[in-house]
């Protein structure tokens, strides 16, 4: 596998040498401009000074300088100097076999001469470019040298977090693939968003994961019961009896219920949450259960404030209610159900008139017992649970009578009343 952090190295040195090749080039280039303008303007010096004597004497004096010449005409240098002239008149500077000359026409009223320089024994750049070559080297590699010691401690340093993060992804444990505050540690540039980016689809795929395990498990368990009632009570013999239709009824009601739920957990959008009023949702499911058949003297009581909310997803929230208001019609041994806000929960409260039948919430002693609200709370306590809520059973005896109360504890606001 390659590695960024050495590929970025590579990259840095090659740039690096660029540069360092380019400065040499640069540097040689520079020195014979610079020279070369110097000659220049001292051989221009030289001719105003020659034509500032024609002008006061009248005679063409001697250059001043042992390397200048003046001569008549072009026809007086070399052919090959007069070529080049021929091809570019404004040309001043030649490379012949005798060495390099620059030659600059005189201004004589109209008379020609020209000022003629031999500059070999002047020029040094071209004797010493590879001296020059040699210290640039030498300074590069000093550069050079310094740049990859503070390159590797600094890439080293930059490709940690992705190190880290490429040691994470990699890990045999998927459970502990982003322990908490790891990506918190991560630089906040590409590298930490690419991580937290990474963490919440991970997370994503890690609660859908559960949730199917969780849907899994929770069909096995619950179906299995209601399946094999069913089963049985097709395969008797013989029209069913009145007490076998309504226990048939009752357990496809009971599979019907488990398959919302179950089905609801399972969605994706079941993760969406908002502020919900309970009282609306419970005049919904109220009005639901009325239409699907709740016996004319079972007796509902609501007694919660018209301004609690709780947080929790909507489908789910109805569906936990008509959990707990259906089991207490269908089992429950009292024909009343109140329901009422008792901070920090919501209490749904049923009772039994006989002492002698006392309820569990595992179950009835027998088949002809009554079962009380405490049958299927399994359902209702798996939409707690996915609300990081609390759900709790209470049975009190009082005399003859047993009250059997389920109390929920779901996120919330404040009402607007505490808040002001």
């Amino acid at each position: 596998m390659k590695k960024i952090g050495q590929q970025i190295k590579r990259l840095f040195m090659l740039y690096t040498l660029l540069l360092l090749c380019i400065f040499a080039g640069f540097t040689q280039l520079y020195g014979y401009l610079i020279e070369d303008n110097v000659i220049n303007q001292q051989i221009r010096t030289e001719a105003r000074y020659l034509e500032q004597q024609y002008q006061a004497t009248a005679a063409l004096p001697l250059p001043r300088y042992p390397w200048m010449k003046t001569v008549n005409s072009w026809q007086q240098l070399p052919p090959s100097v007069q070529r080049l002239h021929n091809k570019e008149p404004e040309r001043i500077e030649f490379i012949t076999e005798a060495g390099n000359i620059h030659i600059v026409p005189l201004q004589l009223n109209g008379q020609e001469a020209l000022l003629y320089a031999e500059v070999d024994a002047f020029t040094v750049t071209n004797k010493v470019w590879p001296l020059n070559i040699a210290g640039v080297a030498l300074l590069g590699t000093l550069i050079f040298a310094l740049c990859s010691w503070l390159l590797m401690h600094r890439v080293e340093k930059i490709v940690a977090p992705l190190n880290r993060l490429r040691q994470r992804v990699q890990s045999d444990t998927p459970q502990l693939l982003f322990p908490a505050g790891f990506t918190a540690s991560l630089p906040d540039n590409e590298v930490g968003f690419l991580a937290r980016s990474i963490e919440k689809q991970w997370h994503n795929l890690t609660h859908l994961l559960e949730r199917e395990t969780q849907f899994t498990r929770d069909i096995s368990h619950e179906l299995r019961t209601p399946i094999s009632i069913l089963q049985n009570t097709l395969y008797q013999s013989g029209p069913l009896s009145q007490d076998d239709e309504i226990q048939a009824r009752n357990q496809l009601n009971k599979l019907t219920q488990t398959l919302d739920v179950l089905t609801a957990l399972a969605r994706e959008e079941s993760r969406n949450r908002r502020p919900l009023n309970v009282l609306s949702v419970l005049e919904d499911v109220t009005m639901t259960s009325s239409l699907s058949g709740l016996r004319p003297d079972f007796e509902l009581n609501i007694d919660v404030p018209d301004d609690y909310q709780v947080v929790a997803n909507e489908t789910l929230l109805y569906l936990l209610f008509r959990n707990l208001i259906e089991n207490a019609h269908y089992h429950g041994s009292d024909n009343t159900l109140t329901i009422s806000l008792q901070q920090p929960s919501l209490r749904f409260s049923n009772q039994t008139n006989h002492a002698s039948e006392t309820l569990s919430p595992a179950g009835p002693t027998n088949a002809a017992a009554p079962l009380g609200i405490g049958q299927g709370l399994f359902l209702a306590r798996r939409i707690v649970e996915f609300h990081q809520g609390e759900l709790t059973v209470s049975s009190s005896h009082r005399d003859s009578n047993n009250d059997f109360s389920v109390y929920l504890s779901l996120p919330g606001l404040a009402s607007p009343k505490t808040q002001k």
